[in-house]
């Protein structure tokens, strides 16, 4: 069985692979999508990063991802 981080993770993931013209997605689009609380997805999003799955940048409203 899967943890909800990992649930989570994947669905985060798959919103992303989904974006037809890849560009950088905020962190509370999808959170609002996907009905993930935004806190605990940035958790998820930091650990992909840190893992090299996923990029960000910094914005001057809220972090982004690509």
């Amino acid at each position: 069985m899967l943890s909800k981080k990992t649930k989570y993770g994947i669905k985060a993931l798959v919103h992303l692979a989904r974006q037809k013209d890849r560009v950088p997605v905020q962190i509370s689009t999808i959170s609002k999508t996907e009905n993930i609380s935004q806190k605990f997805l940035e958790s998820i999003l930091l650990t992909l990063r840190k893992n090299g799955l996923l990029g960000s940048k910094k914005e001057k409203v809220e972090d982004t991802i690509y």
